[in-house]
């Protein structure tokens, strides 16, 4: 299988799964690609995939990470299409994380492909496999391997490149070429848009402002194109940022061809690839393998269950996650408003 068929095409990228993907589960990944193509949900996640796991303890995160997508999706359900129902289980039970119009998913986030949980119970030690009851929502919050892009032309030699994100806010002790690029989410029609030097002891942010990279996200959104399918990517070398240099002056704004073994975003599981999967356990788990899930996440990809995350974003952002406690007492402050009703005399 090629790894466009059975993808629909619309403005250069997937619009949805395939046809023969029942209607619950094709109207929730529809449902996320739509959200996570509009900016105003994008960028806030976005920011989260480092702000929550730069602050928070592991499994805290995740559950953060998790509230936060639950919380984002729900929103724009209710302001998109309110005939969807999103809602989470009862106190305590276990087995899944929130239902999509009655279709029950579970819910996993990580930064590396690596195992994943089937079950928190070492009592089964004697499981050689399992099969899932619901199908899996997996959030990968980088590249893998982050240093692992491959950008090159007419099938030239490969320049690597990583998420401009991995570079961090500070200032760079040698430097790089930045380039913004358009990567539709299912790899084909890419473009190198510009490309932004960054000199030692600069930081991408004060050379790539938020102003200069948001002209080229207002137009791409202004050409009926997702918000996530323009990226921010650097070079890794010296010879790959005058790789990518020469791409830039020779063939600027031409297509080029993008890849990586797993990009960054939503990957979902359709609940028929769950099944009878082989197990292994440690002390607190059975778990799938880390070669099985690489397997769901390119059987996800080629079927079009997938929507990019860049995360780009989080350069622009505050380095700490929002202050809880204040959005707890805006709430408490409401009551108090003049606004909020009038008072008896």
């Amino acid at each position: 299988m090629s790894a466009t068929e059975g993808i629909i095409e619309v403005n250069g990228g997937s619009s949805g799964p395939p046809p023969q993907a029942d209607g619950p589960e094709r109207d929730f990944v529809r449902s996320v690609k739509s959200m996570l193509a509009r900016a105003d949900y994008l960028l806030p996640l976005a920011a989260a995939e480092r702000q929550f796991r730069d602050h928070y303890y592991g499994l805290n995160s995740a559950a953060l990470l998790e509230d936060l997508f639950f919380d984002a999706l729900g929103h724009f359900l209710r302001e998109t299409d309110p005939t969807h129902r999103l809602s989470r289980p009862p106190t305590g039970q276990k087995g899944w994380d929130y239902a999509f119009d009655g279709l029950e998913i579970s819910h996993k986030v990580g930064q590396n492909v690596s195992e994943i949980a089937a079950l928190w119970d070492v009592t089964k030690a004697d499981q050689l496999t399992w099969s899932f009851e619901e199908p899996i929502v997996y959030v990968l919050g980088r590249n893998n391997p982050a240093g692992g892009v491959r950008l090159s032309v007419d099938d030239g030699p490969h320049i690597a490149l990583r998420a401009v994100s991995e570079l961090g806010k500070l200032p760079l002790s040698r430097g790089t070429s930045v380039a913004i690029v358009n990567w539709p989410a299912n790899g084909i029609g890419a473009r190198l848009l510009d490309v932004v030097e960054v000199d030692p002891g600069e930081s991408v942010p004060s050379r790539l402002p938020f102003d200069r990279i948001w002209n080229r996200v207002a137009e791409h959104i202004r050409a009926g194109l997702p918000a996530n399918e323009l990226d921010v990517l650097a070079a890794g070398t010296p010879a790959s940022a005058a790789a990518l240099r020469a791409v830039r002056r020779d063939r600027g704004g031409t297509e080029v061809q993008l890849n990586v073994d797993f990009r960054g975003g939503v990957y979902f599981f359709a609940r028929e690839l769950l099944q009878d999967l082989p197990v292994s356990k440690n002390n607190r788990a059975l778990l799938i393998s880390t070669a099985t899930v690489r397997e769901l996440l390119a059987t996800a990809k080629l079927s079009g269950f997938f929507a990019p995350m860049p995360i780009w974003y989080w350069l622009y952002a505050m380095d700490r996650p929002p202050d809880m406690y204040s959005a707890q007492r805006a709430e408490y402050d409401a009551l108090f408003s003049a606004r909020s009703g009038t008072v008896d005399s």
